[in-house]
């Protein structure tokens, strides 16, 4: 699995023949210095990398070796200009792999374009560039400059909510464990029993609707579930040491400002508060992207998020389709509706998906998911109020690697040849002489078809040249074309 370390979580040493770093487990990773400066030279620029305030570095590492680095320059709002530089002792082919690193840290960060910038005479630089979907928009004699823009990619979300069983060990070694399976951001939820109902046992707030907590109060499920305050900041600072995006969910306006505070960089509105228009207002005017989940909405009510949102001038707004059932059945996914929902309300639509398995979430991303939300646990045998519809680390890797393999297969729209297409067409059809054909005799079915490989005319000319003559001797297995024909 490739991951990224932001540079300002990297601790870096110098000796004469090597840069080394260590990251948050203080496992040290290494790479040469291709630079014609010394070591202690190069220790101090990377550092000085860390108060970058323009750009943000990350070492790219794959099974604790590091393999290059990326960078991303703002150039505004939706534009980074990337950097990429492989480590001159790896051998095998890096180089998509940083480019899928830099897209993936780009949308992360909120670009919508990459700016690449390559020598001219680097044609394997340029190979690669076009080949990973950039498009050259200007040269001059010594530089091209290229760019992609609609990056495509899927932010995958690792849902810890409950599933810590109130020890913060728990809760960091699942934020580990959600890194190593590819996830790209972790969120948690922030919330007291207090703050999201009272304390009864009358019929009004005991759960009997046929899910995995009937029987108990509210008050005393959420009181086994919320994710201590204290923890927040502290888990906040390992997700982004691990490159991870670090957000929450807020319940109340007192936990919206105590996450300012945490400074997180985005919000989530749960799908039963997605009728408290307060909330929602509340949370869209501290300018962060908002994301809702619909679980138990309907048209009018996502339209009232939707203008909450809109109404305090925030329009960054992904709209979560799900099914709030727990687990939820397949068969009531309904993901015809992400397409829908970022359609009708001019929105980026995406999954929280409470299925059982893989399967939705990845078909989900062919539909045109632009997040997919999972519960993350690290063994379900942990037990816990989520634990039943949690994914293990070693399912979500799977569901991660399915998603970038869907992604990568979704392509573009393009009806041009590519080189292995064209290089392909060797094998179809073309019209071969079958008979030795001497010059003068006529063109028949008999002497000519239409038969692999490719050589020879387009089987479309079969009809124009029959009972046509032969311009000159024709050999068997050699193919037609006009200036055989008169």
């Amino acid at each position: 699995m490739i991951n990224c370390i932001p540079y300002q979580y990297l601790d870096v040493e110098s000796s004469k023949k090597v840069l080394s770093w260590r990251n948050h487990e203080g496992v040290r990773m290494w790479m040469k210095n291709s630079a014609k400066i010394t070591y202690p030279e190069h220790e101090e620029f990377v550092n000085s990398l860390k108060n970058r305030k323009d750009s943000l570095y990350y070492l790219v590492y794959e099974d604790g070796e590091a393999i290059g680095t990326i960078n991303l320059t703002r150039r505004d709002k939706e534009t980074a200009e990337g950097g990429l530089l492989k480590n001159p002792d790896i051998s095998n082919k890096v180089g998509q792999q940083l480019i899928e690193c830099l897209e993936r840290e780009a949308v992360k960060n909120g670009y919508n374009s990459i700016i690449l910038e390559v020598q001219e005479q680097n044609n394997r630089a340029v190979q690669l560039y076009e080949k990973m979907g950039y498009q050259n928009i200007k040269s001059s004699e010594e530089y091209a400059v290229y760019k992609k823009n609609n990056i495509r990619l899927t932010i995958v979300v690792a849902e810890l909510s409950a599933n810590h069983s109130k020890d913060i060990d728990i809760a960091k070694k699942s934020i580990h464990e959600a890194a190593i399976s590819g996830a790209d951001a972790v969120k948690i939820q922030t919330y007291t029993a207090d703050t999201l109902t009272i304390d009864s046992d009358n019929k009004y707030f005991k759960i009997n609707q046929g899910t995995l907590w009937d029987g108990r109060t509210l008050y005393d499920l959420y009181k086994e579930a919320y994710t201590p305050w204290e923890w927040h900041e502290e888990l906040r600072d390992l997700a982004e040491s691990l490159g991870m995006l670090f957000f929450s969910t807020p319940f109340d306006k007192s936990a919206v400002d105590f996450l300012e505070q945490k400074r997180v960089p985005l919000y989530k509105i749960a799908s039963f508060e997605i009728t408290d228009i307060p909330l929602i207002e509340y949370t869209a005017s501290k300018g962060k992207p908002m994301i809702i989940s619909t679980g138990i909405a309907d048209a009018g009510d996502i339209q009232l998020a939707v203008d909450a949102c809109r109404k305090v001038g925030n329009k960054d707004i992904t709209l979560l389709q799900c099914t709030s059932s727990y687990p939820a059945p397949v068969e009531e996914a309904n993901l015809r509706m992400i397409p829908s929902l970022a359609e009708t309300f001019g929105v980026k639509s995406g999954l929280s998906d409470h299925t059982m398995g893989s399967a939705v979430s990845v078909a989900a991303v062919a539909l045109g998911a632009s997040m997919i939300e999972k519960h993350f646990i690290l063994d379900r045998s942990m037990g816990g109020p989520d634990a039943a519809f949690s994914m293990e680390p070693e399912e979500f890797k799977r569901m991660v690697d399915d998603i970038r393999t869907v992604e990568k297969a979704l392509g573009n729209v393009d009806y041009s040849l590519t080189a292995r297409k064209k290089k392909s067409r060797k094998f179809s059809r073309s019209l071969f002489a079958v008979e030795d054909i001497p010059a003068g005799s006529t063109i028949t079915e008999r002497n000519v078809r239409s038969i692999r490989p490719g050589d020879g005319m387009h089987p479309k000319y079969l009809s124009e040249i029959l009972g046509k003559t032969a311009a000159k001797d024709i050999k068997r297995a050699h193919p037609i074309d006009f200036s055989s024909i008169s």
